[in-house]
């Protein structure tokens, strides 16, 4: 038995028993199963009712959040829970946009490429004598030094993420183009890529709607279903027999660990010379 002609054009199989064809996009081949053994992974939604969709995406919910305001209400029994809610939807209602609200807004489709990072802290100090506040004082004889804390992800493995998020849209395109009409034949490793892209973009498009100051940490829930792609893909890579492939991704977690080290001081608010903190700021809507 051997993967479809159309399929072994884009895929890498990593099975011996398989011929390995020349690919030009380092994508996780479907799993290569008997088709005894292969099952549509939304087979089982047929078997749903009605009140186990309500009873687990709306009553479950709802009890987690409002157990979670026990111990506030506890503290501060006024305003009660409903008027809180109130309140706080009032108050984010009425927030507007902008660089005259806040200097570090940022628009929701900036946030897969990390335009414009959160800066919280940012002082200098010209001698060892000069009091900066937050931090101990500087080594003798370093000159002037800048000390910066800034909320952004590590660029290397954000993009990556991306990049990931886009590679497996591609191979939803190429496998949608593959079925009949408008139906996507679905296999495991389809079934993989269609749970990330859907939780990224249910994660991401809400805030679309949003007009208040949005920031770029509002992307951490889609970004985790990025972070997750990323991971796949790198450990499909890695289980491949072929060394391209194995390489790729020895060579991303290389990058990602390198990029860590390298801007570490700009998480962590070390003393940075102006050059050296010049040299982190790639961007200049990251200043």
């Amino acid at each position: 038995m051997s993967p479809p002609e159309d399929e072994s054009k884009l895929f890498p199989i990593s099975n011996s028993q398989f011929p390995i064809p020349n690919s030009q996009f380092p994508i996780p081949h479907q799993a290569a199963l008997p088709s005894s053994r292969r099952s549509n992974p939304l087979a089982n939604l047929t078997q749903l009712k009605l009140w186990h969709i309500f009873f687990g995406l709306g009553i479950i919910p709802f009890l987690t959040y409002r157990i979670l305001w026990i111990p506030h209400l506890i503290m501060n029994p006024t305003p009660g829970f409903w008027e809180a809610q109130v309140k706080i939807l009032s108050f984010h209602e009425n927030i507007s946009s902008g660089a005259d609200v806040h200097p570090y807004c940022s628009k929701w489709y900036t946030w897969p490429w990390m335009w414009r990072p959160v800066a919280y802290f940012y002082d200098t100090a010209l001698n060892t004598t000069e009091a900066v506040p937050l931090h101990p004082p500087l080594p003798g004889g370093m000159g002037q030094f800048v000390y910066d804390v800034h909320a952004m992800g590590n660029p290397c493995l954000w993009w990556l993420s991306t990049a990931a998020i886009i590679l497996l849209l591609l191979l939803l395109i190429q496998r949608l183009l593959e079925g009949v009409g408008w139906k996507m034949p679905l296999t495991p490793y389809t079934g993989i890529a269609l749970y990330l892209f859907v939780n990224w973009l249910a994660n991401l498009l809400p805030w679309a709607r949003v007009s208040r100051c949005t920031f770029l940490y509002h992307y951490m829930g889609a970004s985790v279903f990025s972070g997750l792609a990323l991971a796949w893909l790198v450990d499909c890579w890695l289980l491949s027999k072929l060394p391209q492939y194995k390489s790729a991704g020895a060579t991303v977690i290389v990058v990602v660990l390198l990029a860590f080290v390298f801007w570490l001081p700009i998480y962590l608010g070390l003393p940075l010379s102006p050059e050296a903190y010049q040299l982190r700021m790639w961007f200049r809507s990251w200043v």
